[in-house]
């Protein structure tokens, strides 16, 4: 595709945004109403590359939240081309924000809440995201405030969610996946997501990861088999209400975890006696 070129006949394309293994996102123009938007394309093999972007965009399209992308159409642009277009966002995303330094504890919580209502919103709709990280949330204008949920691409419905794409697969984004993702267990549910927002927000106060270092099998095993550090002993000047939350999302087993987005956006919500 080159800029100028009509997409759906409805999208002008202007410039390649970014270009990667999974296709090409364009900023383009919504002759509707003349607003830019985000035109994801992708080569349909009519596999399950073609599948899974099929269902990234039927869920993008159900799913209404201030918190998550804005979706506004999708189809196919020619006979193996297809495409999701989105609302436009200027900004940057939270994982190069994080590059120039950790957030202030009040900036991490509001994040934290914000993200956590959009992923109740996925959650009440039996959508379990499976790749929440910082390159995964997108700042518009910088704001902490307006923080954004992108990219369903690996997220699953519910009754899709206890079939595992293959047997011990591992799907997600190492450093920020749940136990039982990196086990590769077929039933993956909403306290995965709530697990890896746990580790954005570690790491959006200590300015570390939970598991860091090493090549991905040593990360794989320090998830499986260790704790972090806790936050109070790494920020002994933050209040205990939320190292406690904060060991609760990060907890090994599932059932020690809050019960889904809306559930942490609640805690989060609570009074933690920041200073």
């Amino acid at each position: 595709m080159r800029p100028g070129e009509r997409v759906g006949e409805r999208f002008e394309l202007l410039a390649l945004s970014r270009l990667g293994g999974m296709g090409e996102v364009w900023r383009a123009r919504d002759a509707f109403d003349g607003r830019d938007v985000a035109v994801k394309l992708q080569r349909d093999d009519g596999g399950p590359m073609g599948a899974r972007f099929l269902r990234e965009s039927r869920l993008l399209a159900a799913l209404h939240h201030p918190a998550i992308v804005r979706y506004v159409a999708h189809g196919r642009a020619h006979e193996d081309l297809v495409y999701l277009a989105m609302e436009w966002l200027e900004g940057e995303d939270l994982g190069r924000r994080l590059l120039r330094g950790g957030l202030e504890p009040s900036e991490a919580l509001a994040l934290g809440r914000r993200i956590a209502g959009a992923l109740g919103t996925l959650h009440a709709a039996g959508v379990v995201h499976r790749d929440v990280k910082p390159g995964n949330l997108f700042l518009p204008g910088g704001m902490v405030t307006e923080a954004k949920l992108l990219d369903l691409g690996i997220a699953r419905t519910a009754e899709r969610t206890s079939a595992p794409t293959r047997a011990g697969a591992v799907i997600g984004t190492i450093g920020y996946m749940a136990p039982e993702q990196a086990r590769g267990a077929p039933a993956i549910d909403a306290r995965a997501d709530v697990f890896a927002l746990g580790c954005v927000l570690y790491q959006c106060l200590t300015s570390r990861m939970p598991y860091p270092g090493g090549d991905e099998i040593a990360i794989l095993a320090r998830i499986l088999f260790d704790d972090p550090p806790r936050l109070c002993d790494v920020r002994p000047d933050l209040p205990g209400a939320l190292d406690a939350l904060l060991a609760r999302m990060l907890a090994k087993d599932p059932a020690g975890r809050p019960a889904d987005g809306h559930e942490a956006a609640r805690l989060l919500a609570a009074d933690l006696a920041l200073p």
